[in-house]
């Protein structure tokens, strides 16, 4: 089943075996056959394809396969009546077995009726159904083309951004008042402050944040300094582990799959349930996904929400100061933040995870804060500007489906070819 595609028609017919391996067992069929799925959901899911041209006589399939040998119809024609939605929706009202084991019964097909042109007007209609869907297969190639080189894009952006070339033009027009080694040496100047403003009482004496090593990779433009995370964290917390509930009742919880590109994307909502104590979200915050596979470890984005939002034990909920949070996420969505991610992570049976504490001690380039700013309104409107081409390219492209039905409509209306 899994050699037939959905919708398309294509099948793979690559897989070969020994003829002893499929004697018993499976269905058989031969080239120009047309295979028709009669099991859900594979049915309704358009699993339909004419057999190509095979290496030996006859091939062998699934058993969850009706089997049609063309006889006076040409076999396109008869893939392409099947593959109308209108048929295969009643065929789906006709099925029978038990849920989840439905099937369209032998007899459904025998006796459904196909309108019969001759064999001309046959070929001419399937020749002009395949020009027609060519066209909207090179549309639907064109769309997945576009939406891999936004990906591209995004990558190329984010690394332009957190090294300084996307804003080289910025430094050479504008000078700064203070530059990223002067923002840093302020920053750890004022942790010491406020801890001393509160009296010396959580520790006997001041524990210096974990220094910055020049481990990032990155050759810092002029004015730009190494930080940790930990200098430029004012707190890193864990998410909550209560129970939640899809009942709206409580406060909302953010998890691991809201976070998508770099964003924020709300998707099934969970709730803490009512006078659960959990952690808050403060407009701003970086969440970081600590912990799951490893290509999942690392999401990261800013909590951009107007409401009231906690968050997962699996996620780290990092403030920062002296840093605008997009620029951190920037980072840790680039390259350079993936390396680091590959090379930190801990390992165990498929399931990584990069501590708070871990994280703490990650080096990364400090702009000073006016560049930041230019960075995080540049790479704003240069994404908006490359998602709006796409979302252009997927509403031209969003009726394909629905066309290619109207175009079969139309075919054996009789109003395709003349």
């Amino acid at each position: 089943m899994a050699a037939v595609s959905e919708e398309s028609g294509k099948i793979d017919v690559s897989q070969h075996r020994p003829a002893r391996d499929v004697r018993k067992g499976y269905t058989r069929f031969q080239t120009g056959d047309v295979l028709f799925a009669k099991i859900t959901p594979c049915m309704e899911n358009g699993k339909i394809a004419v057999v190509p041209d095979l290496q030996s006589p006859f091939g062998a399939g699934s058993t969850e396969f009706h089997v049609l040998v063309p006889e006076a119809v040409e076999a396109r024609f008869l893939f392409y009546w099947l593959s109308r939605q209108s048929f295969r929706h009643e065929a789906e009202f006709n099925m029978t077995g038990t849920a989840g084991q439905k099937r369209v019964p032998p007899d459904y097909l025998r006796n459904a009726l196909i309108p019969l042109p001759d064999i001309e007007t046959q070929r001419r209609i399937v020749t002009r159904i395949d020009e027609l869907f060519s066209e909207l297969d090179d549309g639907e190639e064109e769309l997945a083309r576009v939406r891999v080189d936004l990906e591209a894009y995004r990558k190329a952006l984010l690394k332009a951004a957190v090294t300084g070339e996307l804003t080289a033009d910025w430094r050479a027009a504008n000078m700064v008042s203070e530059t990223g080694p002067d923002l840093l040496s302020r920053i750890l100047k004022e942790k010491r402050e406020r801890w001393s403003a509160c009296g010396n009482t959580r520790s006997k004496r001041y524990i210096e944040p974990i220094g910055a090593r020049d481990d990032h990779g990155v050759n810092l433009p002029a004015g730009w300094a190494t930080a940790s995370t930990d200098q430029l964290a004012l707190h890193a917390v864990y998410g909550t582990s209560c129970k939640c509930s899809e009942l709206d009742e409580g406060l909302l919880v953010l998890r691991m799959g809201d976070i998508q590109d770099g964003r924020l994307v709300i998707g099934k909502r969970k709730f803490a349930p009512v006078g659960e104590r959990v952690p808050l979200l403060a407009k701003g915050d970086v969440l970081f996904n600590r912990t799951n596979s490893p290509e999942l470890v690392g999401k990261t984005a800013v909590f951009d929400l107007d409401i009231d939002c906690s968050f997962a034990s699996y996620l780290v909920a990092l403030r920062l100061e002296g840093m605008r949070p997009q620029f951190f996420s920037y980072w840790m969505n680039s390259a350079y933040g993936r390396a680091w991610i590959d090379r930190n992570r801990s390992q165990q049976v498929g399931q990584a995870n990069v501590s708070a504490g871990k994280l703490l001690g990650m080096s990364l380039p400090l702009p000073p804060l006016s560049e930041q700013s230019a960075i995080v309104e540049l790479v704003e409107d240069l994404m908006a500007d490359a998602e709006n081409m796409v979302v252009s390219e997927v509403e031209a492209a969003s009726g394909s489906a629905g066309l290619r039905q109207s175009i079969l409509a139309t075919a054996f209306r009789g109003e395709l070819v003349q």
